[in-house]
């Protein structure tokens, strides 16, 4: 069952704030204190928080930071997407994407034809097809399959997508190499309807009860597994500069080092780069063992920036511990589609910096604390 997460307490934000807001002063000296402006800005700018449902893990943002379309969702090899949609608009969208897979041919081979075959997703008030096609238009091989699942539940509409392999087709029959390699395409259309089944769709602001993976607009139920990637991203209405980054990666298994053990390679690479630290080291809050590093930028021919890096169970990776790195930058652009020469001709650069240096920092003073595993999601 999906319930509405609560908003923050004032009172508890204006805490955690004005602590932040005391310890500043006392951190190391590049840091320069808030002004009273700046204080003022930041206790408005944080006064109303929402929590947001991320992997398996919760944290609390400013209400008006908004989901990034940009974005990665890989579960047990099984990519998906899901945005809010009317069955109307599904059912045209649906149909166009038959008829352009079925009108579509192999680029250097037109007689072979881009999807083999077509299964129908039935149950409920569910609608939706599962297209068996050539994972590639244009590289001539039909042994490389995508089985790309398109399906509406409940308001919203899903995509996911799994690769898979076939060989049955004529052109491999004297290719003993190919030959011996195996026929999936039955057990990953199994896995794909199985993860499909787990799925539904979720506001950017509910918190689901018990075991499950939350990503943009939608929660995958069932217990953790070492199969899970996921980057997601979150940015500031109206800025095009300050954003959080959240990654939870329990599929690349122990890392040998952690984020502080890389200090060398981090201090060597600011040089470069006209950057310095911040502030480095051992962070106090719900994620145990979680390290951080905040980097400040001034570039020659640039305006200054900030990246900052939380990193958390680095030596685990593991379905009970994933590896956690909370990214956060500001006076650099937001994630974002890829743009056309066009459009790199014609776009103006960042004047300024939607945050001052010191209000980057009292920001993720405000958040970081909040980030936290989700009771009972593992």
């Amino acid at each position: 069952m999906l319930v509405q997460a609560p908003r923050r307490a004032r009172f508890l934000t204006t805490g955690i704030l004005a602590l932040v807001l005391s310890v500043l002063c006392a951190c190391e000296s590049k840091i320069i204190p808030l002004t009273e402006q700046e204080k003022q800005h930041m206790t408005t700018f944080t006064e109303h928080m929402t929590t947001r449902c991320l992997g398996r893990y919760l944290v609390d943002l400013p209400a008006s930071f908004i989901l990034n379309p940009i974005q990665r969702i890989e579960i047990e090899g099984v990519e998906i997407q899901i945005e809010p949609m009317t069955k109307l608009q599904f059912s045209m969208m649906l149909k166009d994407r038959a008829t352009g897979l079925a009108n579509t041919t192999i680029g250097v081979r037109p007689e072979y034809p881009m999807l083999q075959e077509t299964y129908p997703i039935s149950g409920n008030d569910d609608l939706g097809s599962v297209f068996n096609r050539a994972e590639s238009d244009s590289n001539g091989s039909r042994g490389g399959r995508m089985l790309e699942l398109h399906a509406w539940k409940n308001g919203y509409a899903i995509t996911a997508n799994v690769k898979a392999t076939d060989t049955r087709f004529p052109e491999y029959a004297g290719d003993k190499g190919i030959q011996a390699m195996e026929i999936d395409v039955p057990e990953k259309l199994a896995l794909l309807l199985a993860v499909y089944q787990r799925t539904q769709g979720r506001a950017d602001t509910e918190v689901p009860n018990g075991q499950g993976v939350c990503f943009p607009n939608g929660l995958v139920r069932g217990p953790a597994t070492d199969q899970e990637h996921l980057d997601i991203s979150y940015y500031l209405g109206g800025a095009p500069d300050v954003s959080f980054e959240f990654h939870s990666l329990s599929d690349i298994g122990p890392e040998d080092t952690e984020l502080l053990d890389r200090g060398a390679a981090i201090e060597g690479s600011l040089k470069a780069k006209h950057g310095y630290t911040l502030r480095k080291g051992h962070v106090r809050g719900q994620l145990e063992g979680a390290q951080e590093w905040l980097i400040g930028y001034k570039p020659l021919d640039e305006i200054a920036y900030q990246s900052f890096t939380l990193e958390a169970n680095s030596k685990t990776g593991s379905a009970m511990a994933p590896l956690i790195v909370l990214d956060f930058g500001v006076g650099s652009r937001i994630p974002e589609a890829p743009l056309s020469l066009e459009e790199v001709a014609v776009r103006k650069p960042l004047s300024k910096a939607t945050l001052s240096e010191s209000e980057a920092i009292a920001l993720w003073d405000v958040v970081v604390p909040t980030l936290r595993p989700r009771p009972g999601a593992f």
